[in-house]
């Protein structure tokens, strides 16, 4: 009995390794492929008998019956074609980064993994062409009802314009995301969802407001400017120091020649008698 306990908690334990091992092996090599993207977008050197072509309101680039699905260049412009239907995208696109992906296995039990790019925020125009920001600019604000639509659908572009932050060519003009810093102060768009269900795609490349946490650090926001703030705040009926670097201070601090104890996990500045450590 004692054998087979041990037995059974070694082969799990074995199991998760191995697991883990060909995710780290998984996630190695979709990075490298990731970094090798120049080659993936097709362009013009094979454009023989490819037009575009208009059905029930909707366009498509086409070869006799075969549609384009991914991206394409095409007369030195990029555009996107959606990778079920074939149609035509415009405006906010929440799509796949340019790239091929990658496939781990198959291994003796069957095993195959497959890891497509991770979706990016990209903004073509109405005639479905990659706009190729870099840095700041003033767009209609991403919402549920204007975001991945496709030419000729119709919807309701917002009033509101926001500002957002685009990156270069060598990562294809997609939306910034993480610090930022603009006119003297510190901002922080929000990360890629990735796997991480608990976060609203629409939010991705926008500014956060309020505490975030950031790499195990927490960090606090104007909750109307979005600036990062630092020194002392006073949020919640309590008193917290934010570092030069925006960076929430805990333990003991010192300021002058004042000493001051912040709540190791919370931050939060205590006051009264406090049983510290062991002695």
């Amino acid at each position: 009995m004692q054998f087979g306990l041990c037995y059974n908690q070694l082969w799990r334990i074995g199991l998760m390794k191995i697991i883990k091992k060909l995710m780290q092996i998984a996630l190695a090599v979709l990075f490298f492929s990731l970094l090798a993207t120049s080659a993936v977008l097709a362009d013009d050197a094979d454009s023989e008998g490819w037009q575009f072509v208009q059905e029930n309101g909707r366009t498509y680039y086409k070869k006799g019956d075969i549609k384009e699905k991914a991206w394409r260049v095409i007369d030195g412009k990029t555009y996107y074609f959606d990778h079920v239907s074939g149609e035509m995208v415009v405006g906010w696109q929440y799509i796949p980064f340019p790239s091929k992906g990658s496939t781990i296995g198959p291994y003796p039990n069957g095993l195959r993994l497959e890891f497509m790019p991770m979706p990016r925020w990209y903004y073509f125009n109405q005639d479905g062409i990659l706009q190729e920001f870099v840095g700041k600019q003033v767009l209609e604000a991403k919402t549920a009802t204007n975001t991945n639509k496709h030419h000729g659908e119709q919807y309701d572009s917002p009033a509101e314009k926001r500002t957002y932050y685009f990156e270069d060519q060598r990562s294809y003009h997609t939306l910034k995301t993480g610090w930022i810093s603009d006119e003297g102060h510190w901002y922080y768009l929000q990360k890629d969802s990735g796997f991480d269900a608990r976060i609203d795609s629409l939010t991705v490349g926008e500014p956060v407001r309020g505490w975030t946490n950031d790499n195990s650090t927490w960090y606090y926001l104007d909750p109307t400017t979005a600036a990062m703030q630092t020194g002392w705040k006073y949020l919640g009926n309590k008193w917290y120091y934010l570092r030069s670097s925006g960076a929430m201070a805990t333990g003991w601090y010192q300021e002058g020649s004042s000493w001051y104890y912040l709540d190791a996990e919370n931050g939060d500045m205590k006051t009264g008698w406090q049983y510290l450590g062991t002695t």
